[in-house]
């Protein structure tokens, strides 16, 4: 039994807590995404191989499920997450200023969008790249294991963004290149008639990058000591995924249950309540218990992406994509204060969640 109180550093879950928590986040949540790209990209390698496209329609599918689960939800309480990480911080307050930096923050990348379509797309990938790095960084940390120091960090949110972001562009350049079209039309039009193609020095160079990347980081996670087989199994995995599988496919399964879960696993251990939930190995309540505080702005964010295709008299996923990335530049932001209150990119353990406001026994 340890006693956890209001002055302990790390919140909610003590040291002792963390390898029961590490080997259930690993076993029952990390490696059965990891195992689902793994088929998916087998099955799309074969129809590839083949001749057999995959329907449009089922490439659409993670996407439209990623309106209610996991996906669109991710962010939903964002306006909760300094409550929750600054002690004495109110509710009340928390809300008004990452409601104030969603509309000063999303306004602008909205407006950026509408004056330049394909520069805001393209600001929309490096922000996502950054952003999707992060989130794989948290997990190393969480777990104990990954490229070690700041150098490993910036090696990590390098790699595990680009293979999502570049890898589709190199790989399948005309059904990557279709997707910006398909995105930037929604705001200007004309741009739906243009022919976007990625050149071939470009596609080689990409190429050469992404293998650098990978190499890069598996040595620096060999060199940091820690175990190897989950870093090097998930870098194969997504190198392959990204390479076969389609892009529309791709990024909606990877967005849905790769970045989303981990997102609110890492929500999840901000409640302490979930938290030790988690450390006794339920996944459920947890879930369930996210999933209730973030409904209302989830059916807030719904609402928007209704009026914007209403607005644009379209309903595709380039309309989603747009609301995506005005929302996506400001809860990036509220990540990125996330990482330096936990201290996520330093050697240490990420602190997890709120202090207990009485002393308590955590077993």
């Amino acid at each position: 039994m340890t006693a956890v109180t209001a002055a302990d550093p790390v919140l909610a879950l003590p040291e002792t807590a963390l390898p029961a928590l590490r080997t259930w986040v690993a076993d029952h949540v990390l490696a059965p995404v990891t195992v689902v790209l793994a088929v998916t990209a087998l099955v799309c390698a074969v129809f590839r191989l083949s001749g057999t496209p995959v329907p449009m329609a089922v490439q659409l599918v993670p996407f439209a499920v990623s309106v209610l689960v996991f996906g669109l939800p991710h962010g939903a309480l964002d306006h909760l997450v300094p409550a929750r990480l600054r002690p004495g911080t109110s509710t009340a307050r928390s809300v008004l200023v990452v409601v104030a930096l969603y509309l000063v923050v999303g306004s602008a990348t909205a407006a950026l969008w509408i004056a330049a379509p394909l520069l805001g797309f393209a600001v929309f990938v490096a922000i996502t790249w950054f952003h999707w790095g992060q989130g794989d960084l948290f997990v190393d940390r969480l777990l104990g294991d990954g490229a070690a120091g700041r150098a490993g960090s910036v090696l990590t949110v390098l790699v595990r963004g680009a293979l999502p972001m570049f890898v589709p562009f190199v790989a399948q350049p005309g059904a990557a290149v279709q997707v910006v079209v398909a995105s930037a039309a929604v705001v200007d039009g004309g741009i739906g008639r243009a022919v976007l193609v990625v050149p071939a020095a470009v596609r080689i160079a990409g190429a050469a990058l992404v293998l650098v990347l990978v190499v890069l980081h598996v040595v620096a996670v060999g060199r940091s000591g820690g175990p190897r087989w989950r870093q090097v199994s998930e870098d194969l995995v997504l190198v392959a995924f990204f390479t076969v599988v389609p892009p529309v496919l791709a990024v909606g399964l990877y967005f849905t249950l790769w970045h989303a879960v981990r997102h609110v696993l890492r929500l999840e251990l901000t409640d302490p309540t979930s938290a030790r939930q988690l450390h006794r190995g339920r996944l459920l309540a947890p879930f369930l218990r996210f999933a209730r505080q973030a409904w209302p702005i989830t059916a807030i964010a719904v609402a928007m992406l209704v009026v914007l295709a209403v607005v644009v008299r379209r309903v595709d996923l380039g309309v989603y994509l747009a609301l995506i990335a005005a929302l996506t530049t400001p809860h990036t932001v509220v990540v990125t204060w996330m990482d330096h209150v936990q201290r996520t990119w330093s050697r240490r353990a990420p602190e997890l969640a709120r202090p207990a406001p009485r002393t308590k026994d955590v077993p």
